[in-house]
C-alpha cells in the first residue's frame, strides 16, 4: 500500500471510530485502572437527568446508556446488550451494584439508579423511564448481570458534574443509604457465574461461518398481553444492533446473505392472531451488501418481521434472508475491521481489495454525518 493511500485509509478509520465511540477511549490495558467510586457512579447518575432535559427521539436501550455513559465523559466503543451481557473490556463484572452500574441481561440493558430500592433508568416500552429489575417481568427475563466502568486511575469525572451545575433542574435522587451497598474494589474484580440462563434471544451458531453468534430471536420488553408498535421496534433494534458485528468479523464479499444498513426502521402496524404475530416495518436503507456488490441508492423497504409467543414471552424472530445493521453500528464495526486490515504484516492482493471495498461503503455511510 501507497504513503499516501494508506494515510487515507487511517484517516477515515481514525474519523469513524472517534464518531462511533462518541466519547474518550477507555484505559489501555498497560495503564493502571480502577473501577468508579459510588460517589462517581452518582455523577453516571445525573447524566441521565442530563439527557433527560435534552430530549429529542428515544434511543433504543444500548444506545441510550452509551449516550449517558458519553455525557458522563466515561467513553467505551458502542456495544450492543448482548456483547455487554458477554462482557467487555471496559467493564468488570460486580455482584452488589451501585449507582450508575450497568444491569444487563440478553437483549436489555439500563443503568442502575438506586440499588436498595433495585431500580434502573431504560428504554421501556412505555418510553425513556425507570423500572424495577427485581419486577416479576425483568425475572423472567433471567438473572440479571451487573458491569461497572474500569477508568484509568488518572481519570476524573468532570463533564456530567460541570453540566449538572449548570442544569436548573434537580438530578435523579440517590438515597444515601444505596451507597453503602457498594461492593469493594477487591470484590468487583471478582468475576461469578450467577447462573444466568440462554433463555432470553436464541443464537445461531452458523450464522456466518460458525465463527459469529448472530442473535437469532429476542424477547420483547411490554407489560402488555400483546406488544406494541413501540415494543417491536425496541427489540427489533437491539436484535439489529448485535447482528453488527458480522460486519467486523468477515470479508463483505463472502457474505452469502443481503446486509442491508438503514438510516431509520420504523413499525407501522403489528398484527397479532393467537400464538403469532407479525410487524409492517419500514426501514430506510442506504446501503446494500450482497457478495461483491454494494448497492448505494436510498431506498424504502417495508418488511414483514415475525414474532411469537413463548413460554418466557413474546419473541422477535431474525430476518431469515438479510440481516439488518444500523448506520452508526455499521460505522463503528467497519472501522474496526479496516484498522484490523491495515495493521496486518504482508499486504496481499485481497487484503488490499477489501480495505478499499471497505472504504467505499464507510465514505457512503459517513456523508451527511
Amino acid at each position: 500500500m501507497s504513503p499516501q493511500l494508506r494515510s487515507v485509509f487511517l484517516s477515515l478509520v481514525c474519523s469513524s471510530v472517534a464518531f462511533a465511540q462518541g466519547g474518550a477511549p477507555a484505559p489501555s490495558t498497560g495503564s493502571a485502572s480502577v473501577t468508579v467510586t459510588a460517589r462517581q457512579g452518582e455523577a453516571i447518575v445525573a447524566a441521565v437527568s442530563t439527557r433527560e432535559r435534552r430530549g429529542g427521539p428515544s434511543p433504543d436501550c444500548s444506545h441510550l446508556v452509551h449516550e449517558i455513559y458519553t455525557i458522563a465523559g466515561l467513553g467505551y466503543p458502542y456495544t450492543d446488550s448482548f456483547d455487554l451481557y458477554t462482557g467487555i473490556s471496559n467493564f468488570v463484572r460486580v455482584t452488589r451494584p451501585q449507582p450508575g452500574d450497568l444491569v444487563v441481561w440478553r437483549g436489555h440493558v439500563g443503568i442502575v439508579i438506586n440499588p436498595t430500592e433495585h431500580s434502573f433508568y431504560s428504554s421501556l416500552n412505555s418510553g425513556l423511564g425507570v423500572d424495577f429489575y427485581d419486577a416479576p417481568y425483568w425475572r423472567a427475563r433471567g438473572p440479571a448481570r451487573f458491569y461497572r466502568y474500569v477508568r484509568a486511575a488518572s481519570t476524573r469525572i468532570i463533564l456530567a458534574q460541570q453540566r449538572v451545575a449548570q442544569a436548573p433542574t434537580e438530578p435523579v435522587k440517590v438515597s444515601e443509604g444505596s451507597l453503602e451497598t457498594a461492593s469493594t474494589f477487591a470484590e468487583s474484580t471478582e468475576p461469578k457465574s450467577d447462573g444466568a440462563t440462554a433463555a432470553v434471544g436464541g443464537y445461531d451458531s452458523s450464522a456466518i461461518d460458525g465463527s459469529v453468534e448472530i442473535p437469532s430471536s429476542i424477547l420483547v420488553a411490554t407489560a402488555r398481553h400483546f406488544p406494541t408498535n413501540g415494543d417491536v421496534a425496541e427489540a427489533v433494534s437491539e436484535l439489529n444492533n448485535a447482528a453488527g458485528s458480522i460486519l467486523r468479523e468477515h470479508d463483505l464479499a463472502h457474505f452469502t446473505r443481503r446486509v442491508v444498513i438503514y438510516d431509520r426502521l420504523a413499525v407501522q402496524r403489528v398484527d397479532v392472531k393467537g400464538e403469532q404475530g407479525s410487524a409492517k416495518i419500514r426501514i430506510d436503507s442506504r446501503v446494500i451488501l450482497t457478495g461483491q456488490r454494494i448497492e448505494r441508492d436510498l431506498r424504502h423497504e417495508d418488511v414483514r418481521w415475525r414474532f411469537l409467543r413463548t413460554a418466557q414471552g413474546w419473541e422477535v424472530l431474525a430476518q431469515p434472508d438479510s440481516i439488518y445493521v444500523p448506520r452508526d453500528v455499521a460505522v463503528h464495526e467497519l472501522a474496526t475491521r479496516l484498522a484490523l486490515l491495515t495493521q496486518e504484516a504482508g499486504q496481499t492482493s485481497a487484503n488490499l481489495s477489501e480495505q478499499a471495498q471497505i472504504v467505499r461503503v464507510l465514505s457512503t455511510l459517513m456523508e451527511g454525518m
